[in-house]
């Protein structure tokens, strides 16, 4: 197990998507600055409660590096985070700052799965996505060779609540993500 500092914001970072932030704590400040001195990634998990994020956080989250950086004014960070890999939080520790430092488990990603045996369903669902009345959908936007790689984007870029986003990162196999995701759609 490795320790990496953990930042639960009411969001979930999904492997091999981008999340851009603005850094205004202290302690996340710091902590930036010692992902990047170090090249190590930070955990993103999902708070249950925007009220509460460092006591009510899911365990399962996404490791995700500093691709950019930025100073903003009145002394912000703007960053962008590359999502990588799913892991599951054990031990946590809190530093006198309030900075979270949890002991990760990484989770296996299940194999590549190609996307082609399921284009039929594929299909379905970027027909449903490109019909749906509430969504401008275009099908440009994914790309993807693995169905794993494609359900996180679709999962991604989905105006799902939060707690079915969690849902679908908790998932290992790729094509029940993306059974799941249909199911969602059916349903929105």
């Amino acid at each position: 197990m490795k320790t990496l500092p953990l930042f639960p914001l009411p969001v979930v970072l999904f492997p091999g998507t981008l999340l851009p932030l603005q850094i205004f704590e202290l302690r996340y400040r710091r902590m930036v600055k010692e992902c990047l001195a170090r090249q190590e990634p930070l955990v993103i998990l999902q708070a249950r409660h925007p009220s509460t994020p460092d006591i009510d956080f899911y365990t399962t989250g996404t490791t995700g590096s500093i691709l950019d950086w930025q100073p903003l004014a009145n002394q912000m960070i703007g960053i962008e985070l590359q999502g990588e890999q799913r892991v599951r939080v054990a031990a946590i520790k809190k530093e006198s700052d309030g900075l979270l430092l949890g002991e990760v488990e990484y989770l296996c990603s299940a194999d590549p799965v190609d996307l082609a045996p399921q284009s039929t369903r594929l299909s379905e669902i970027i027909a449903h996505l490109a019909e749906h009345p509430l969504l401008s959908f275009s099908p440009a936007r994914v790309s993807a060779e693995t169905a794993d790689a494609f359900s996180y984007q679709l999962a991604a870029m989905l105006p799902f609540s939060g707690a079915d986003k969690q849902r679908l990162l908790e998932l290992d196999d790729p094509v029940a993500r993306l059974e799941s995701i249909y199911t969602l759609l059916k349903e929105y």
